[in-house]
């Protein structure tokens, strides 16, 4: 079994939407080991919905995340998952600096995924327009796509994790 955890600020935005997306996207895609996803926030409100703007983006027919609650980061998310996904730089040195023996899992989304994109922080859309949801919707969207390939194509080569 693999397990992957999404890291944002207050997991009420990008990590669930990245949780939620990875979740549907390997639903299709058949791998020799199980995955497991989930995602928490450096600094959540734990029992926090996810924010409503998200809500929106979704609509009513995503039961995963209508149904989420936000959780913290803690050592126990940390020691349990085999990779870490965090949305910008400032996420990554955060998490290092509280959680040092996570150095080795944990890795920006966008660069694990190997957009080629000149930016590879994953920006917070909260206060802004829909337009900014949209884009972080299609990025996250890209990146996940990408990670399903890479955990396909390392399956096929290696056997995959849990072999």
């Amino acid at each position: 079994m693999l397990k992957i955890l999404f890291v944002c600020t207050g997991n009420t935005c990008r990590s669930p939407v990245a949780e939620v997306l990875l979740k549907s996207e390997l639903a299709g895609t058949s791998l020799p080991f199980d995955v497991e996803v989930s995602s928490a926030g450096l600094s959540a409100v734990p029992g926090e919905k996810a924010s409503e703007p998200v809500r929106r983006l979704f609509g009513a027919n995503n039961p995963g995340l209508n149904k989420h609650l936000s959780r913290s980061l803690d050592y126990d998310l940390i020691d349990d998952s085999d990779m870490i996904l965090v949305m910008t730089n400032d996420h990554r040195r955060e998490l290092l600096a509280r959680f040092p023996r996570a150095a080795n899992k944990t890795f920006l989304l966008k660069e694990f995924a190997e957009l080629n994109q000149e930016a590879v922080d994953l920006k917070d859309p909260a206060g802004y327009g829909p337009e900014k949801y949209h884009q972080m919707l299609e990025e996250i969207s890209s990146a996940v796509k990408k990670i399903t390939l890479k955990l396909k194509e390392g399956s096929d080569n290696e056997g995959g994790p849990g072999q």
